[in-house]
C-alpha cells in the first residue's frame, strides 16, 4: 500500500543508496530536511555546484574543482614520495595526521574479481605513466587491511619491482578488515611512520 507522495519516496530511495544509510535513516533524513526549507535550498545548491564543478585531478585522481588538486599544486609537497590509496576519504584521513608531506595517487577502488573490479578498472596504468614521466623515489601502499586491499597490494608490489624505487606499506598497526578512513589519527600516524619496505 502506497502512503507517501512519489517525490518523497524518490528522495528516500536516493538517500538509501548512500553507504551506511538504511531505509529508516533515509526516511528520517528526508523528513528532517523537508521541515527545514532554507536548508533544503542550500543543500540542493551545494549538491548542484559540486556536481557541476568537481572533476578528477589529472595528476593524482583526487577530487578537485580547478585543474590540479590542492595537494598536487602545492610546491612544498615532496613529489618524489607517492602514497597510493583506494579512496578520497583515505587522503583526508592521512592528511589529518599531519605526518605526510608527499603526494597521492588514488586507485579509485580496490581489486575485487568477484565484483568484476580487475586491475584495468583501477588507475594502475595511470600510476605507471606517472612513474615513467616523474622522478619517484618511494611508493607507499596505504590500502585497506582487507582481502581486496591485500590482493591489490600484492599485485602492485609485483608490478612496481620493475621500477628503481622503494616500495613500502603501512605498518600493521591497522587491524585486518579495517578501512583507512575510519582509523584513528594516532594509529594511522604510527602506521605511516613505521611503514615497511616490501
Amino acid at each position: 500500500m502506497k502512503h507517501l507522495p512519489d517525490f518523497i519516496q524518490r528522495l528516500i530511495d536516493q538517500f538509501d543508496k548512500l553507504p551506511g544509510i538504511g531505509p529508516k535513516t533515509a526516511t528520517r533524513l528526508v523528513f528532517d530536511l523537508l521541515h527545514r526549507q532554507d536548508d533544503v535550498r542550500e543543500f540542493a545548491e551545494a549538491l548542484t555546484q559540486a556536481h557541476n564543478k568537481i572533476h578528477f585531478c589529472p595528476e593524482c585522481f583526487n577530487l578537485s574543482d580547478d585543474g590540479l588538486c590542492n595537494i598536487c599544486a602545492n610546491p612544498a609537497r615532496d613529489k618524489s614520495l607517492v602514497c597510493v590509496v583506494a579512496h578520497n576519504q583515505d587522503v583526508e584521513a592521512i592528511e589529518k595526521t599531519g605526518d605526510f608531506d608527499g603526494v597521492y595517487h588514488l586507485l579509485n577502488g580496490l581489486m575485487s574479481p568477484l565484483e568484476g573490479v580487475t586491475p584495468d578498472k583501477l588507475k594502475i596504468k595511470e600510476l605507471e605513466k606517472r612513474l615513467e614521466k616523474n622522478v619517484i623515489k618511494e611508493i607507499i601502499l596505504a590500502l585497506d587491511q582487507s582481502m581486496e586491499g591485500e590482493a591489490t597490494s600484492i599485485y602492485l608490489s609485483k608490478l612496481l619491482k620493475n621500477y628503481p624505487l622503494t616500495v613500502s606499506q603501512l605498518a600493521r598497526g591497522i587491524p585486518m578488515g579495517a578501512n583507512i578512513e575510519y582509523t584513528d589519527e594516532v594509529t594511522l600516524s604510527s602506521a605511516l611512520k613505521n611503514r615497511k619496505q616490501i
